[in-house]
């Protein structure tokens, strides 16, 4: 459990420990909706607030990552040509997999959004 948790930090960067509870919380928040549509109870307000503030939170925090792992880019020193390669291609599929994270729990939220409005 702890090395997909390690290999996703390491994947995603920083922003993952930021993307992980709001993940969760909002995959708790969507089965809540899809189990209270089931039931045919009432879904309270507050269900909707959160799930619309997680869904733009989460786009903002997977862009902030992008640019957090674009400024390592600028810190790159005097070493070889191919390490420089090597560390920006690093570099950059960290901001782009910190990107796509935030998207899907963007995304996450978004269906929850959606069940709730066609209800």
């Amino acid at each position: 459990m702890m090395a997909g948790v390690f290999f996703l930090y390491k994947l995603i960067g920083p922003v993952f420990w930021g993307l992980l509870p709001i993940s969760l919380v909002s995959f708790q928040l969507v089965l809540f909706v899809a189990y209270s549509l089931w039931r045919g109870w009432e879904i309270s307000d507050w269900v909707e607030v959160l799930l619309a503030h997680f869904k733009e939170v989460a786009t903002v925090l997977g862009l902030l990552g992008s640019v957090y792992a674009l400024t390592g880019s600028f810190q790159v020193d005097q070493v070889a040509s191919a390490e420089v390669r090597n560390r920006l291609f690093a570099i950059l599929s960290t901001g782009f997999y910190s990107t796509i994270a935030g998207v899907l729990v963007s995304l996450e939220a978004t269906v929850g959004l959606a069940m709730m409005k066609r209800a």
